[in-house]
């Protein structure tokens, strides 16, 4: 078995084991304590920008936002990432409102309805970006544009991350929990773009 496997597979185990918990009721460390030092660091400007980057991760941005990569590498003729881009995030869209229906943990905010486990906003980013980062060089081929974009993307993950914290939308088991499932739904959807491209070499070789 190859250290990725394990790897995979540990955090596999993590995330059952963190959902299992949540389910159960119990707190985590450092949740708390990170909820009460963002409610200490509200500003209005920081609640526009944070609102407006938190809103990327929501419909109907998030679509715009998808089709719009998939457009791009559609009309620079990679149509298979195109497709991968516009589908893989929506795998994770889904995991998200099947486990936030099941588990209904509350929100950091008494007053809202709506439930944190996970952050579907994140995950929507992580997965998005995380193949855009993959992508990327196939279609920018300037190592210090390519490099650009790639910062440019990991840092719209974090800023999302911090966003659903600040905004007190979820706790930081959520966003953690959050960012475990979008990398266990990425590497599939990485290995499974591989073997496609492969299948597709070898065909035209033969």
């Amino acid at each position: 078995m190859s250290i990725y496997r394990i790897a995979y597979g540990m955090l596999l185990f993590l995330l059952v084991f963190i959902v299992i918990a949540v389910w159960a009721g119990m707190d985590f460390p450092g949740d708390s304590a990170v909820n009460e030092w963002f409610g200490n660091v509200h500003s209005d400007s920081l609640d526009s920008s944070m609102t407006f980057i938190s809103n990327q991760g929501a419909f109907p941005y998030c679509l715009i936002a998808s089709l719009l990569f998939g457009l791009i590498f559609w009309l620079m003729r990679r149509k298979n990432e195109s497709l991968f881009i516009i589908a893989a995030p929506y795998i994770g869209v889904c995991i998200s409102y099947i486990l936030k229906l099941t588990i209904r943990r509350p929100r950091p905010l008494p007053d809202s309805a709506a439930t944190s486990f996970p952050s579907g906003h994140t995950i929507f980013i992580f997965i998005l970006m995380g193949l855009l980062i993959y992508f990327l060089p196939l279609i920018i081929k300037n190592q210090t544009g390519r490099i650009l974009c790639q910062l440019a993307a990991i840092l719209s993950i974090i800023a999302m991350c911090f966003s659903r914290l600040y905004l007190q939308a979820h706790w930081l088991s959520d966003i953690i929990s959050s960012l475990i499932i979008g990398t266990l739904i990425l590497i599939p959807a990485i290995m499974l773009y591989q073997k496609i491209n492969k299948g597709k070499s070898n065909a035209r070789t033969s």
